[in-house]
């Protein structure tokens, strides 16, 4: 009995420095580089709550509001991707030992899933990348936990990740829908034959109904924003790409995920869930053929790791040769860290960008949006610039007249210039800005009264239908940001702006103008 406690209070211990190591990873990083657009976006998405968005469901734009309650810091909105990075640890720890695995399953584990490559990234960043992967992971986690014991509790459980998941990511439709073939097509299509099942779904459908409502009453914008990013993304998406991308998500510590594969489909150990090891292939085929982000994948990758851990295991008796594999696999890794976590200064990274291409002839460039190549990486170049851009726009701002400020209207032409400006306009004493780009078309005000506006937009452009003298007055000068940001002064109108711009504004909202 004593020696039984004692081991498990060693796991335990294992289980807890695994979470403060990967938590301790993104505190020590986190606030290195600036906001990313996209974390502006979801954290001012959290001051307009609402059951749905133009680009995701509510999940992360209420916790970016549960982070702006706690103060708002760069700091504070990135704890909550680090914290479902460390969730994802633990479970999975926990997972290992549930199906009676020894501390070297616990390490090679834990070890795999704080230095993947790919979630140092998304762990990085307040989006719902993060919190969309830690729920493919619980509900692979809980479809175990039924197989092991299909108590009824556990099937309600299910029905709330399911529900929780939708609202958090909608591409968790296409996990679930392959997830629910292999299933079916497994010995385990009797435990999936029960009342439990239905009462499973229904309670997924309950929690989502709120923002399929939503969808629906707004003219479901989720299809807009998929066919937007159809036509500006993801023709860039080829299948040679997306399957390279899905081996260096966790680059040497694929070996794990890819161990856990082969031992699914192949050993006599644990084969009652080779199901995951099909649901991840299926996954990957379903969403390549369907042209969709390389990273859509990422969270069916997850649940395989500890099954990895089992196995490498058994099969690798000797500790020396386990921990020389686990500190082969950190090497082999290593080099690549920097580009997925902000852990050396900017001019550091690119100094060792050109080491790798001219000194080593190893060529690593990367791939962006625009399927063209370039030095750092789109993320990274997307965290650079903003701050800067706000601190021109407010110079233009505060050098009017004071009883010209209340005319004049501050826009953004995409929502990462307007989450940037809404971000820092208390530091810099900045109106609210307003933008028609994605979701900020909702909030905007069709009332504003203005006949000289700000903008900053990525387009080069003297020429305005609006206003007779449009004149560029700064831009962003960071070379390391992706967009230029220019800054715009724009005065003497030459049509009625304000009624212009209700137009425009409920016109994007699709209403119609109300001439009463």
């Amino acid at each position: 009995m004593e020696i039984t406690f004692f081991k498990r209070w060693k796991d335990q211990q294992v289980i807890l420095f695994l979470a403060i190591m990967k938590l301790g990873i993104h505190f020590l990083t986190n606030t290195r580089y600036g906001l990313h657009r996209d974390e502006y976006l979801y954290f001012d998405e959290g001051k307009h709550l609402a059951w749905g968005f133009f680009e995701v469901p509510p999940l992360t734009p209420f916790i970016g509001a549960i982070a702006n309650a706690l103060g708002g810091s760069q700091f504070m909105i990135r704890l909550f991707p680090a914290l479902a990075g460390m969730l994802v640890i633990v479970l999975a720890c926990r997972l290992v030992l549930q199906l009676g695995g020894g501390r070297a399953a616990l390490w090679i584990t834990g070890i795999s899933l704080a230095f993947s490559p790919a979630l140092l990234g998304s762990n990085t960043l307040f989006q719902p990348v993060s919190f969309n992967q830690l729920f493919w992971f619980l509900i692979a986690y809980q479809t175990i936990q039924i197989i092991r014991d299909p108590k009824t509790k556990s099937w309600y459980i299910l029905g709330l990740l399911m529900g929780f998941a939708f609202l958090t990511k909608y591409s968790v439709a296409f996990y679930l829908l392959v997830l629910l073939l292999v299933l079916l097509a497994s010995p385990h299509r009797k435990v999936m034959w029960t009342p439990h099942f239905p009462l499973a779904v229904l309670i997924a459908l309950l929690i989502v109904l709120p923002n399929l409502w939503w969808q629906w009453k707004h003219g479901l914008p989720v299809l807009a924003h998929m066919r937007e990013l159809r036509e500006t993304q993801l023709l860039h998406v080829s299948w040679p790409h997306f399957l390279q991308s899905q081996f260096r998500f966790h680059f040497g510590f694929s070996v794990v995920w890819i161990c856990g594969v082969i031992g699914l489909l192949r050993g006599k150990y644990y084969s009652e869930y080779k199901y995951l090891a099909w649901a991840l292939l299926g996954t990957i085929l379903l969403i390549g053929t369907l042209s969709g982000k390389a990273y859509y994948t990422a969270g069916a990758f997850l649940i395989l790791f500890p099954f990895g851990g089992l196995f490498l295991e058994k099969w690798i008796v000797q500790p020396r040769w386990r921990w020389s594999l686990m500190v082969g696999l950190f090497l082999v890794s290593l080099p690549i860290l920097p580009f997925s976590l902000p852990m050396l200064p900017l001019s550091t990274l690119k100094s060792y960008t050109s080491f790798l291409n001219r000194d080593l002839g190893v060529y690593y460039k990367q791939r962006w949006e625009d399927g063209e190549y370039y030095p750092i990486p789109q993320d990274i170049a997307d965290m650079h610039g903003w701050e800067e851009m706000v601190e021109k726009v407010a110079k233009v701002y505060h050098e009017l007249p004071a009883d010209q400020r209340e005319s004049c209207m501050i826009y953004g032409g995409s929502y990462g210039h307007a989450g940037a400006i809404n971000y820092f306009r208390k530091k810099y004493d900045l109106p609210i800005a307003q933008s028609l780009n994605s979701s900020y078309a909702f909030w905007a005000d069709p009332n504003t009264q203005f006949d000289k506006q700000i903008m900053v937009d990525d387009v080069f452009s003297l020429e305005s239908s609006w206003f007779g003298q449009m004149e560029l007055v700064d831009s962003i000068a960071n070379p390391n940001a992706r967009d230029p940001g220019y800054i715009y002064w724009r005065q003497a109108p030459k049509i009625d702006v304000e009624k212009a711009w209700r137009e425009l504004v409920l016109d994007r909202r699709g209403e119609q103008l109300n001439t009463d």
